[in-house]
Order: C-alpha cells, then sequence, then structure tokens
C-alpha cells in the first residue's frame, strides 16, 4: 500500500474534470475511446472464456465514459455502470442512457442484492481505500457463482521489474499494489474462487502512450518515448497496437463463505499395515481450533493387509475411503485423493509415520491467516542441520541420499529461481484452490516434483517451516527406488520448466 495514504482533499484534486487522458478534445476523447473499446473486446474475450452460464447481467464498477458497457452492450450483455466522477457519468448516460449509469461510490448507490452475473473492476481496485470491504461490497451484489473480473497493474510484470521506483503505476492515487499472490489472498479473504490470473493486455497507441508519459512523467522514459513520438511520421502515431506492460487481468467466482473452514488431508497407502493403524488412530481424534477436518484415505490394493486396515474406517465421519484397483503409484494415489476433497486446505499426509501430526498446527497457521497460500514442511532446524537419511550402519547409503537430496533441490533452484531447502518433503499444505485450472500426470514420487513447480509457475512463493522428521530405512518399507526414480525427477524437473502450465 502507499504510505502515508494521500487525504481526500489530494484525492479530489486529483480526481479533477482533467483526470482522464483526451479530455481536452473532442478529437482527442474519440480516439482514446476508440482504444478503450478495443480494449474492452479483449477483457469480454476474457470473460466469455472462463463463463461457464449464460448469464448477461453486468455491472462495471468504475465504468468512467462507458466504453467498457458500449462494448458489452454490443454483445447482449444487459449493463449498468458505477462511477463516481459526476462528469465522466454525464459522457457514458450519453452514450448509454440515463438508467444505465449511477453515480456515487459502490455502497451508496441503490443496486439490488446478487443482481448481476458479472462484475468488471478495470483499473479501479488499485484506487479503493479499503480493498477487502470493496470486494466484500462487490460480492453482496454478485449471484452465487457471479464472475469476478479485475484488471490491475500488476507487480509481477515485466516494466515493475524493469523501472522498480520508477514505474509509470506508482501514482498518488493508487493506494493499494497487488502481485498474483497477494491477489489470490484478497480474493480467498473476501469468498472468492476459482481464480484466473492472465497478462493484462491493452490496446494502445503511440500518441496515447506519449500524452500518458507526459502527463505521468518517469524520469529518462519520458524523454526516450517524447524522442521516438516526434521522429514517427504523424499517420503511425495514432496506429493501435496490443499491448502487455504493466496488469494483469483476474478472473474468480463468488461463493458462499463457510462458517467454519475445513482441512483435506490426503493419505495414500500401500503395503502399509505395520503403521497404517498408529497413524489413523490420533489422525481421526486430531482438533485444530477453527478448523474441520476430512481424511480421504486412497488405498492402492495392497498386498499386506493395508485394505482391510483401511476398510475398518469407511465409515468414520471424518474419513473418506476411496479404492484403487491396483497401485500405479503414490503420486497417482494422492492425484486421485484430490478428487474427492472438499476442504479449504490440503495436507498430504504419508502412512510411514517419518511426520509427526503436531507440527499440523504451525504449517496451517500462515494459510488461516491468508498469510500464505502454499507452506512446505522442511525436515531442517535453521542453518546446515539437516533431519534427513540417517540409516544406521548404513552410512554410505546415508550419505548418497543426502547428496541426491542437495543435486535436485539444487537443480530445482536453479531451473525456478528459487531459494528453498527441501522442496520435496512430503508436507505440502496449500489452500485447495490453488489446484484450479491445473492438471497433473505423474504417477510416482515424481509427482512430489511435478506439483511443487507447477504451484510456483501458478505464482505462488512457498513458505518453508521446519517440522519433525525421522526417516525409515529400506528395510522398514521405504519405497522410492535410488536408480529408477531419479531419472523421473530430472525428466520432471526439466519438462514443466518449458510445458504450457494450463492445458487448453
Amino acid at each position: 500500500m502507499l504510505n502515508p495514504q494521500p487525504s481526500e482533499e489530494v484525492l479530489a484534486e486529483i480526481y479533477s474534470e482533467s483526470y482522464f487522458l483526451g479530455d481536452n478534445s473532442s478529437e482527442q476523447q474519440a480516439l482514446i475511446s476508440e482504444l478503450k473499446q478495443a480494449t474492452a473486446q479483449l477483457y469480454l474475450d476474457h470473460i466469455e472464456s472462463y463463463q461457464k452460464t449464460a448469464g448477461k447481467q453486468l455491472l462495471d464498477v468504475g465504468c468512467g465514459h462507458g466504453d467498457f458497457l458500449v462494448k458489452a452492450r454490443a454483445r447482449g450483455y444487459e449493463v449498468t455502470g458505477v462511477d463516481i466522477s459526476a462528469s465522466a457519468t454525464g459522457l457514458a448516460r450519453a452514450k448509454l442512457g440515463a438508467h444505465r449509469v449511477l453515480c456515487g461510490e459502490i455502497d451508496q448507490v441503490d443496486l439490488p442484492a446478487q443482481a448481476f452475473d458479472i462484475c468488471v473492476l478495470s483499473d479501479v481496485i488499485e484506487h479503493t481505500r479499503n480493498p477487502v470491504s470493496f470486494l466484500e461490497a462487490i460480492h453482496h451484489l454478485l449471484k452465487p457463482g457471479g464472475i469476478l473480473f479485475i484488471a490491475t497493474p500488476s507487480l509481477d510484470s515485466w516494466s515493475a521489474h524493469l523501472l522498480r521506483q520508477n514505474w509509470m503505476d506508482f501514482k498518488t492515487e493508487h493506494l493499494f499494489y497487488f502481485d498474483q499472490q497477494t491477489v489470490q489472498h484478497l480474493l480467498f479473504k473476501t469468498g472468492y474462487h476459482e481464480v484466473v490470473i492472465r497478462p493484462g493486455k491493452k490496446v494502445l497507441s503511440q500518441e496515447y502512450i506519449y500524452h500518458h508519459f507526459e502527463r505521468f512523467p518517469v524520469p529518462g522514459l519520458t524523454s526516450l518515448i517524447r524522442w521516438v513520438y516526434h521522429l514517427t511520421p504523424k499517420a503511425l502515431r495514432q496506429h493501435s497496437v496490443t499491448i502487455s506492460a504493466s496488469g494483469m487481468v483476474v478472473m474468480a467466482r463468488a461463493r458462499e463463505l463457510p462458517r467454519r473452514r475445513k482441512l483435506s488431508v490426503v493419505v495414500p497407502a500401500y503395503n502399509e499395515k505395520a503403521t497404517f493403524r498408529d497413524l489413523m488412530e490420533p489422525l481421526i481424534r486430531k482438533e485444530i481450533d477453527g478448523l474441520d477436518m476430512e481424511i480421504v484415505v486412497v488405498e492402492s490394493n495392497s498386498t499386506d493387509g493395508t485394505r482391510e486396515e483401511v476398510l475398518q474406517y469407511q465409515d468414520h465421519p471424518r474419513v473418506k475411503v476411496v479404492l484403487e484397483e491396483r497401485p500405479y503409484g503414490k503420486g497417482h494415489a494422492v492425484r486421485t485423493g484430490f478428487q474427492h476433497i472438499t476442504g479449504d486446505f490440503v495436507l498430504i499426509q504419508d502412512a510411514d509415520l517419518e511426520y509427526d501430526l503436531n507440527d499440523y498446527e504451525a504449517l496451517l497457521e500462515p494459510l488461516c491467516k491468508c498469510h500464505e497460500a502454499f507452506v512446505l514442511g522442511s525436515r531442517h532446524q535453521g542453518g546446515n542441520s539437516w533431519k534427513l537419511r540417517e540409516f544406521e550402519q548404513q552410512p554410505f547409503l546415508s550419505a548418497f541420499l543426502n547428496f541426491g537430496h542437495v543435486f535436485f533441490t539444487t537443480l530445482l533452484n536453479l531451473l525456478y529461481g528459487q531459494r528453498l531447502k527441501d522442496p520435496f518433503t512430503m508436507y505440502k499444505v496449500f489452500r485447495r484452490d490453488c489446484l484450479y485450472g491445473l492438471t497433473f500426470e505423474c504417477n510416482r514420487f515424481d509427482f512430489d516434483h511435478e506439483l511443487v513447480v507447477k504451484l510456483i509457475r501458478k505464482g505462488y512463493r512457498p513458505l518453508e517451516i521446519p517440522v519433525n522428521y525421522r526417516s525409515r530405512s529400506f528395510a522398514e518399507g521405504k519405497k522410492v527406488s535410488i536408480f529408477r526414480d531419479p531419472l523421473t525427477w530430472i525428466k520432471a524437473l526439466v519438462k514443466y520448466r518449458f510445458a504450457p502450465l494450463e492445458k487448453d
């Protein structure tokens, strides 16, 4: 956020009748209106690719001169606009009709609850005093499952990284700034899910860019743009191009906020009879303040009697039992578990007792407070004190496995620009909504790599929290293959660095 925040008097002076570019002449207004309507077409394409229902009631908050509403109405939407600027709403009413555009704050205008299928916030949310209460007010106006569309400057954009403190979107009237992760925290907190984020593109001309940087100068860049502008033939200055510069578009659906959050614990189980009951008994008794819990056990047709142990819990109110016809691998079992979860948060729990259930509270706290979306339970206590593989009377095997851990961690960090210490821990805890739009295909332990890197590529930065850990030996049932699995890990790390994140 901008700190200190500007006063109402300062903002009133900024939001004068000349705030919008193009107010100086009718010709310039027409040219800018044409660009904004072309950008509106891009935004409507995003909405319609995301939309699953045929709802046509559309609300545009911060509608400005009404250019988005003009294009939306042309596509068959029943449109309503709201803006705080009297001069802007006057121009919008001239295009759409007086009854279509309201002047005032969103919590002051007379709009019915749950009346809209779509709400558009184009370059608006960064101007609000309180984004949380603002999105809650929007939630009140949307139908259940209604779509929220946000276009806003992004701290993840290439221009923000390049220009840093001179970024052109650092303006006095921009009170809050978001990246992909923080905007999803905000949406989760205010009752939205199924979030999709795309780079924000706009249709601009050199003429528009020139006037923008004359109004909002950036040291060095404004001079360069001015120089190029004067060298460009007049006939080309108004030629429009589609540019992805500083923004992102975000789409999400309104849902009812639960009275209590729920944790889904996914337990893959194959040939774990010796430890399964010792895990399940304390797990079904575990209570976490403020959270309900469901346990999804995926049993993969074990040969040692584990299935019979699992079936003894199938009628427990906290437990869902999913039976696979044969063992496809741990990754496949976890993926199957994902299809049956209903909680707000997800935690993966192996049945081998290597990890400590007492670490749940520490792992979940950042998620419950909406501070983080993705947490890793790291097997260390700080510094270089690792709690990995220490097999008695097998020092060379221990050293080999620990070297492999360091190698693959370093490879992941280099490929994905991270500084993680233990990305392959079993304790992966995240909001269920993080999985939206992702598909998984790995079946064995390479799934650990696939899950982590796809969440990272989606914009989530994992927080590592130390946990207790005691490695079991191969004699005790460890299933990883020291010859086969490392090849699949290398393949996964390289493949998912360049493969499309989401399938069409």
